[in-house]
C-alpha cells in the first residue's frame, strides 16, 4: 500500500479532530458554549476550533490543550485575537505551547493512523452524551 500523504492526513484528521473540540467544549444538552477569546455565547454549529498556536506548527496542530472553541468572528476575522486567548489559557500553559511550537515532529504513517483513531473515538464517545 502507497504511503499516504501528510497533506492527506491533515485533512483526514482536520475533520474529526476540529468537531471534537467543538462537541467537547459545548454544554451537552443544549449544544451552547462561550468564545475563548470575545466570551460570546454561540451554538456548535456556528463555532469554530480555534488554534492557539497556528496549525502550521504539527507538534501542536493537534494538542487539545492548543485549541479551543472559537467564533468564526474571531477566528476567521480577527486572528483568533490572540491577547485574549492567551489570557483565557493562562500565562503559564501560553508559554509552554509557545515553547512546545518550536519543536520539530516528523510523523509516519502509523503515527499519523494512531492520532486519527484517537480523535475519532473521542467524537464518536462525546456525541453518544449530545442530542445536537
Amino acid at each position: 500500500m502507497p504511503k499516504k500523504t501528510q497533506k492527506y492526513w491533515k485533512n483526514k484528521i482536520d475533520k474529526v479532530f476540529h468537531e471534537y473540540i467543538r462537541r467537547r467544549d459545548v454544554d451537552n444538552k443544549t449544544g451552547y458554549c462561550n468564545c475563548i477569546s470575545c466570551g460570546k455565547t454561540i451554538h456548535f454549529s456556528e463555532s469554530d476550533a480555534g488554534h492557539f498556536i497556528s496549525r502550521k506548527y504539527l507538534i501542536t496542530r493537534y494538542d487539545e490543550r492548543n485549541v479551543n472553541l472559537q467564533c468564526r468572528k474571531c477566528n476567521r476575522f480577527e486572528y483568533g485575537r490572540q491577547y485574549e486567548y492567551s489570557i483565557a489559557l493562562g500565562q503559564e500553559l501560553s508559554q509552554e505551547l509557545l515553547q512546545t511550537s518550536r519543536s520539530v515532529v516528523k510523523y509516519t504513517d502509523a503515527d499519523w493512523q494512531e492520532i486519527y483513531e484517537e480523535f475519532k473515538n473521542k467524537l464518536n464517545k462525546i456525541k453518544k452524551h449530545q442530542n445536537f
